[in-house]
């Protein structure tokens, strides 16, 4: 005698429907983790620009604080600008002190 096995009709469909539901989530889970890691790295390049910027800005201020600090240009500003010059040797006096 040969036996009949019951129909599972339901069981393919339902398999199946499963294992495209569990590939849809997979598939959306990877475009998610890729989109926040395209956001991460245009955020990681911005910061990057930006801190270049400051760098470059930051050697421009030095250069510009070497520049106002150089003894030719505050000589030049004290000569201008308040009357003053060099001492001649007859406007030198050298002072005794008790500095050792």
């Amino acid at each position: 005698m040969r036996r009949h096995r019951p129909s599972r009709s339901w069981a393919t469909p339902s398999l199946v429907a499963l294992g495209f539901a569990g590939l849809l989530s997979a598939l959306s889970l990877v475009t998610w983790r890729q989109s926040r890691a395209f956001e991460a790295l245009a955020e990681l390049d911005r910061v990057e620009r930006r801190l270049s910027l400051a760098e470059s800005e930051q050697a421009e201020l030095r250069r510009r604080i070497q520049s106002l600090d150089s003894r030719t240009r505050i000589s030049s500003l004290a000569q201008e600008q308040l009357g003053m010059h060099r001492p001649n040797a007859s406007e030198m006096r050298w002072l005794s002190g008790g500095g050792r």
